[in-house]
Formats: C-alpha cells, structure tokens, sequence
C-alpha cells in the first residue's frame, strides 16, 4: 500500500464499533472501575482503560458491558488476539448477548473473517434491534463488500439512536455537507474522543483541507474531451539494467510530460516536488503520506492541476498530492489505479497496452455517469461518479429565504452492480483504494492480498506466514517502498497462490510484518499480489462494483516466461 494522504487511517476508525452505550439487553448499575474504564476509553487512554475493566472482571468476572470494553480497547490497541480470546470465552457463557456479538463481530471483521462478521452483527440486532455497535459493524462490512446502499442505512439507524456517540459521529461525517462537515469536525475533536495520536493527526489534516477549501467549488477532475475510452502504451521503469520495476503511463499534467508508475496499491495521484514545480501546481493544504518502509509518514501537500491528459482523455480541475522530498522512485510519481474508478480499467502488460472503456450503465440509469478522474488521494470509494464534483454553491437567496429552505436531501449511494456480461467476473472487497482479494496460500483457509502492480515482489504476512510454511531470515533481500527501507526481510518456503482463476507457485515468497497497514485499514492483510503476477496477466478492473477479471493468455508471454 502506497500513498495515503488525506484521511490515511480514516477507512479503519470511521466504521469502527466504538460505542459504549448499553444495549436494552441489560443495564445494571456501573462499578467504579467499569465507570473509570469507559471514561479513559472515551479519553483515548487505552493503556489505563485495559487496566481498569481487567479490575472490574476481576470484582465481577461475569460483567458483560466489562468483557466488551474489554474487546473493544483490545482491538483499537490492536491485541488482536487477546481481543478474540476474550470474545470467544465472553460469548460461549452468554451465547445471546447482544453486546458479545457485537463485540465478536468486530474482532471477526479484523481477522478478516467477513461472512462471520457479518453473521455475528446480523445476530446482535436480532436479539437488541437497539444494538448501535452492531449497526456500525454491518455498515463496515457491506461498504467492503460495496454494498453502499446498505452500508449507509445501517448508519442511518445507528444515527437516530445515538447521534452523539463518538463512533457514530465518525461514520456520520462524510454523510454531510462540507461546510456541517467542518462544524461536526471541529466540535467533535474539542471534546474527549477515542482516537490514537496518528488517528488525531488524520482527522486534524482533514479538517485542515476542509478549511482551505470552504469557499471553493469542489474541484470535479471533470472529463472535457469528446471520448469516453482510450488506448495507450505502457511505459517500462527499471529497477536497474537487467530488471524492470514496473510499468506506468506517461501522463501530461498542465502541459508537462510525467511518467507515472500505475500503481494499484496506491491512490490518487502522487508527484515529486520538482514536477510539480515544472508544471506549476498551486499549493493547498498540507498533509502526510506513508508506504511500505519503516522510516515513518512523509510530508506532502496538495496541489490544484488545470489539466490531466491520460491518452486521448483530458480531465480539467484536479486535485493531486505533492511529495516534499524524493519519493524513493527513479520516475516521476504514482498514479494509482483508484483514479480511473470511472471506467473500466484494462492493465494488458504482457499486451504492453493500457485501456480505458466506459462503466456498464445501471438498469435504473436513463443517462451513462459523467466520467471524472479520482485524482485525489483515498476518494470515497462509496461516492458515485455522477457524484464526485457536485459543488456546494454559494446561495443567491437571502438569509431569510435560505433559513425556510429545507437543506438539499443527501445523495444516496448505490451498491454494487454485477451487469449480466460480468457475471463471471470475480467479487473483491475493497477498502478505500485497496483492492482486497480472497486468496489461499498452498492449502489455507482465504486470506486477503491487496492487488498491488506496483509491487515488486509478491509478498506474505510474517503473521500469515507462520501459519502455511517455514519461515527464515533473509538478509539479502531489500524491499523498498514510500517510507523507506523494510528494517526486516523474511521468506518462505513453497507457498502457492490461489484466487480468482489464477493459480501461482513461488518457490519462496518475501515476507515482511504488515501489522501498521492491517491496523491502518481495520482489517488483516495477509500479503500482496505483485508485479511478478500482473507481468504475465491481462487484468480488468471494475473499481466502482468490486469485480475483477484475470485473463492468462501464455502466447502474449515474452520467450523467457513462456518458457518456465
């Protein structure tokens, strides 16, 4: 996972079941340590509310409202593990309990056991239809499942039971207007909320963006050329004389040449500073980004683009994100495949082609979307292209006027749409940018691996790792990514990769600890399916529906892979 600006860890915390309101279930008087753990909870003292609910079980060892705040700070410390161990004693002694499924939701979803998350949420509501955390969690997981439609009832009904409650509030804010978004921002970090330093800066760097915008239409990245699809070369990047990094695109911004690695794993459109000096970029906000490496976030800022050419498409008004210093990349930046997410994109490296064609048009739909480019790093993946622009304009009516109009209905979103020629396309997840693909290693239960071309390698999990093969220290390896070098490099033995239709053995694969990006998103990432796959497919995404499709054709091969 590469860049990631503006709202980096938003996806893991916006959803996140954090509410400590009780249920109807049961509501018995609070000992003084429950009372003092919810207090250091809702303060984002993490450390002193684990000590204070481990107090109240040890005074009252069956308090369910203390085994699920114990669940709950477990997991936003990511003990991921202890958080389980909790939830499965904690529910085998109250198997009805709302507030235990709920919780056990939660911890499903973060090991990445979907369906059973969704089970245990759809559980908790049917024993307490007042269980608030249960509708969060089932709102987080249609929106990975991109059923957007009915991620957002879910918030609705969580939001007229508490609308004051801090995890509530979270989902709530991209619900609204820009200017009430700003207000319920700012209100919200006034006052004590669960959020980790990191999470703090996030949200502070949201709101900042937000500020400096305010007045501003909403810079639509709108398509002005009279196309709907192109066709163009992919460039080769090399990591050195004898290896090639990646592909990419020569992408013109304000008139300016820039090769750009196309980039799955990343977001948005992601420049060093010289270019974008060279192209003359206009400075925003600022912000931070981060990737693979352990040298920590970067800093960044946003920049205001007058044009984006992509082929024979040309996009006016765009958002980028600038890097204040170098970037690790012999070429000119990133550009992720998340920006395309209005069409269908066509990555044909073995074909050495890159397409764009037009989405399937919905069956309710009389007119076919606008297209736009989504060259903002982390778009909500839930936001429509029709909706990706849709200025806030300034009102021409009188103060008197405006307070008797009602405020604008909220723009709806829409699930998936699987079109009938798709059918046999294969179902992704996805989280922000990410692409999160069910994968099995040699015989394993399905594991998620981020679709990354940009990765050199393909990569496992030191935590997955150890659960499919042999695992050793490898110290001539390098793995080098946005935030540096990987202080630790691992492999396996034989591990062979499985998903969709696509079937691969490694003889070793690379192995790294990718606990910050799985604590970042919310969910376990247990690898990443690289450039040593993609060089040799034919891939066509679907970002908008979360479908893929892989196409193997081993006479597009060079002489070299054909032969192995």
């Amino acid at each position: 996972m590469k860049s990631s600006p503006l709202r980096a860890i938003l996806p893991a915390i916006l959803l996140c079941g954090s509410v400590l309101s009780q249920s109807q279930e049961s509501k018995p008087q609070e000992n003084t340590d429950l009372a003092a753990a919810n207090q250091q909870f809702q303060a984002g003292n993490f450390t002193e509310a684990i000590e204070k609910y481990q107090q109240a079980l040890k005074a009252e060892p069956t308090l369910i409202p203390a085994q699920a705040g114990l669940i709950r700070t477990y997991l936003r410390t990511d003990q991921v593990d202890p958080a389980y161990d909790v939830a499965k004693s904690s529910l085998a002694a109250n198997p009805n309990s709302a507030q235990l499924l709920a919780a056990m939701g939660n911890v499903q979803y973060r090991r990445a056991e979907i369906p059973e998350s969704e089970a245990s949420f759809k559980a908790a509501i049917k024993n307490d239809p007042n269980s608030v955390e249960a509708y969060l969690g089932l709102a987080r997981v249609f929106r990975t499942a991109l059923l957007y439609r009915r991620a957002y009832d879910q918030i609705v009904k969580a939001h007229e039971m508490a609308p004051r409650d801090p995890a509530v509030q979270r989902a709530w804010f991209q619900m609204l207007p820009r200017r009430e978004r700003i207000k319920a921002l700012e209100e919200y970090l006034a006052g004590p909320h669960p959020d980790t330093p990191e999470e703090n800066a996030s949200l502070h760097s949201w709101l900042g963006y937000l500020k400096a915008t305010a007045d501003q239409p909403v810079h639509a990245c709108k398509l002005v050329s009279n196309v709907d699809k192109t066709e163009t070369q992919l460039q080769m990047f090399l990591r050195d004389a004898n290896h090639v990094a990646g592909y990419g695109l020569l992408v013109k911004i304000n008139d300016r040449n820039q090769r750009l690695l196309l980039d799955t794993g990343a977001s948005g459109i992601l420049i060093n500073r010289k270019a974008a000096e060279k192209a003359g970029l206009k400075r925003i906000s600022s912000v931070e980004f981060h990737g693979i490496g352990d040298s920590g976030q970067r800093n960044a800022y946003l920049a205001l683009v007058d044009q984006v050419r992509v082929g024979d498409l040309e996009f006016r008004d765009c958002i980028v994100t600038v890097s204040e210093k170098t970037m690790n990349l012999d070429e000119d930046g990133l550009i992720g495949g998340d920006v395309f997410s209005s069409y269908i994109v066509d990555i044909d490296i073995p074909g050495d082609r890159f397409r764009l064609s037009p989405l399937p048009k919905r069956p309710e739909d009389t007119t076919q979307a606008p297209a736009t480019l989504a060259s903002e790093a982390n778009s909500d993946s839930s936001e429509q292209p029709e909706d990706r622009g849709q200025a806030e304009k300034p009102a021409e009516k009188t103060a008197a006027e405006n307070s008797a109009t009602p405020p604008p209905a909220p723009r709806i979103p829409k699930d998936r749409y699987v079109a009938p020629d798709m059918a046999n396309w294969a179902r992704i997840y996805r989280l922000g940018h990410d692409l999160l693909m069910p994968t099995h290693v040699n015989e394993s239960k399905a594991m998620l691996f981020i679709l990354d071309t940009g990765a050199s390698l393909n990569m496992i999990s030191t935590r997955a790792a150890a659960t499919v093969s042999k695992v050793r220290s490898e110290d001539n390896l390098r793995i080098k990514g946005l935030s540096g070098e990987v202080d630790k490099v691992y492999t396996t033995d034989m591990a062979t990769l499985q998903f969709a239709n696509i079937r691969q053995p490694n003889q070793y694969m690379a192995t790294i600890d990718l606990s910050r990006i799985s604590q970042n998103l919310g969910i376990e990432v247990s690898g990443f399916i690289g450039f040593p796959i993609f060089r040799q497919v034919e891939i066509r995404i679907d970002y908008r529906d979360g479908l893929v499709r892989f196409n193997y054709d081993p006479d597009k091969l060079p002489a070299a892979l054909r032969a192995r």
